[in-house]
Formats: structure tokens, sequence, C-alpha cells
């Protein structure tokens, strides 16, 4: 639970607790005392005031959860939905300034066609806020589609924003029915997550055959205690880099939710590979 999330809670709670121990000591009150021994009556005093502590904190924790959730999920939806404009954003930038250099280049009609291209991939994400909040509440429908098609798509959207990095593809026609939007996005963070830890140079290579997706990069690798922390919200290995730490933790989510078994081979200083096991979703 978060700072702020907690001194709410404390507060509510102290407010509940003492209207309960209000409630409890008029009833003390009614209750003639002189039926009573002093000792018990004390014992009782102090039993209500620890009921009132206790009952007033779950009174509060049962109210302000939700509130407490909903906040949590916007917090989230707004820093992944920044995440994901990056590569649009990148892509537009890259290519405007293309322009601007020659304007009279011949190559600047696909210049126009890769930002209007981007343009498009910014309004995918305004309707990506609606498939975050079905997918939020368990509506998302899942859907027959071909991974080798998809793939594709990926590599070639990241090979026109990615000049000085190899990315290759080897492909076996799969089918699969799980969440399609969520799949693309997990591979898109996977690519780009390779593209942002490779060296000048380098390559990455997304491999699928039989019941694997592989995404296999010849960048600075992990160590054993990076790759215990990888999935975490927020953690990035190398902290200069531009980002918030968010790619590697919304694949995680997706895959539990997809049932995706996820394991990852890397080495310091020659690489990483992501394997994605997609037996329960390969039909």
């Amino acid at each position: 639970m978060e700072k702020e999330h907690k001194w709410v809670l404390a507060k509510i709670s102290l407010f509940f607790s003492l209207w309960m121990f209000f409630i409890f000591s008029i009833i003390y009150l009614i209750i003639d005392k002189f039926y009573l021994s002093e000792n018990l009556f004390y014992f009782i005093g102090i039993a209500a005031f620890l009921i009132s502590l206790f009952g007033g904190y779950m009174l509060a924790l049962f109210f302000l959860n939700p509130i407490f959730q909903t906040n949590k999920f916007l917090d989230r939806l707004l820093k992944d939905t920044l995440h994901e404009l990056n590569i649009p954003v990148a892509t537009i930038k890259a290519n405007a300034q293309m322009i601007k250099t020659n304007p009279a280049n011949p190559k600047n009609i696909k210049r126009v066609e890769r930002i209007e291209k981007s343009c498009e991939d910014l309004l995918q994400l305004y309707k990506g806020m609606d498939y975050y909040i079905k997918r939020e509440i368990e509506q998302v429908d899942r859907e027959i589609f071909s991974l080798k098609e998809v793939c594709e798509d990926s590599i070639k959207k990241f090979k026109e924003i990615t000049k000085d990095i190899t990315i290759s593809g080897d492909l076996k026609d799969v089918k699969v029915k799980a969440d399609k939007v969520g799949f693309i996005k997990v591979l898109d963070n996977l690519i780009s997550n390779a593209i942002k830890y490779n060296k000048p140079g380098g390559y990455v290579k997304i491999i699928l055959k039989d019941e694997y997706l592989m995404v296999e990069d010849g960048g600075i690798g992990m160590d054993s205690s990076e790759l215990f922390r990888v999935f975490d919200r927020h953690y990035q290995a190398d902290e200069s880099k531009s980002g918030y730490g968010l790619g590697l933790s919304i694949v995680k989510s997706y895959c539990d939710k997809e049932k995706i078994y996820i394991n990852i081979d890397s080495e310091k200083g020659v690489g990483s590979k992501f394997k994605l096991s997609l037996k329960n979703i390969r039909i």
C-alpha cells in the first residue's frame, strides 16, 4: 500500500474507532457499575477500546479498498500509456527531421507515410485506453490469430525506427487463441527492450518455432541479481536509459493471465534470450 493510502486509512480508521468507542462508552454508562467488580469493569473497558481500534481499521479498509484499487489502476493506466507513446513519437520525430534536412528528396513521400502511420498508432493508443479498462474487468475477448503475421508487423515497425541494430525473424506459421492486442504489446515491449539494452551494431532476432516464441539479442545482458528483479515494476538495469521501467512488467502481467510461461537466458556482456511457452494458447 502506498504511503498516501496508508495515511488516509489511518485517519479514517481513527474516526471509526472513536465512534465505536463512544458507542461502547454509552453502553457502559447504561450498565450498572455496582453489579460488576472494579477489575472486571476496567478489563471490559480495555477490551472495548481494543475492539474499537480493530473494528475501526476493518471498517475503514472495507470502505476504502475499492477506492484505493481504482486509484492504483488509473495510476498504472496512465504510466503504461505514456510508456507506449515512445515508439510512434520517436518515429514521427525521426522522419520529420529527415524531411526538414532535405525537403526535395523523393524519399520524403515514404517518410510522410511513416508519419501518417505513427499518427495512426497514437490514435490506437487512445483506443488502448478502452482495452486496458476492459482487461481490468476481465471483458477482453480472445481471438484466433497468426503469430507469424503479428511478428512480421512488429519487425517491420521497429526496422523503420532503428537503423544501427539488425532486426530479423525466423518465423513459422503458428496459430494461437489469446488476447491479440495484449500479445502485440508484449512482443513490442520485448523487442523495444532488446533494442534499448543492445550494443551499437548489435542484433535482435525473433524466433517462432513449435511451442515457443523467442526474442534474442546481442546486447549488454544481465547477471543473476538483475534477473531476479527484471520483472519488477519501475526497475531498470540502466537508470540512464529513458522510460519508466514498465515494459517487462507489462509482459509479465499479460503472460500470467494467459498462462504463458517465461524463461530467460542471459549472460552479462553477451546478450539475453526471452523464451515464451505457447503451449496453453496454441491451437
